[in-house]
């Protein structure tokens, strides 16, 4: 079955509101939607992102790395999450069930199977 990637955006401060009860409740109520979606059969796998890492281009044979992503932008992919769905629009709506969207958007994009696809 393809495999679809669930981007989890939102602005770099989205969650800075939160006390720390808040917040434990919004960490558990995104890992019971992944025990829901494990006991489903459609939960792969996923987890956080750190806010900064490095980019690496190619050019002329040599291998340059900057920091990124730009952690200036306001809006940040925070973490992912991949689930198992016959096409686009039943992952689409998977995805809407996704507590993320009270913080921010979720962009879903199929797994390529042979590279990157339409």
């Amino acid at each position: 079955m393809p495999q679809y990637a669930g981007f989890l955006r939102s602005q770099s401060d989205s969650h800075d509101h939160l006390g720390p009860d808040e917040a434990q409740r919004v960490l558990e109520s995104y890992i019971a939607w992944a025990d829901e979606r494990t006991k489903e059969g459609r939960f792969v796998g996923g987890g956080g992102l750190s806010r900064g890492g490095r980019v690496l281009r190619g050019t002329g044979g040599e291998v340059g790395a900057t920091d990124g992503p730009h952690t200036e932008a306001t809006e940040i992919v925070g973490g992912y999450q991949v689930i198992e769905a016959v096409d686009l629009d039943q992952a689409e709506k998977i995805f809407a069930t996704h507590p993320h969207l009270k913080f921010g958007p979720i962009e879903v994009r199929k797994i390529g199977e042979r590279g990157c696809e339409d």
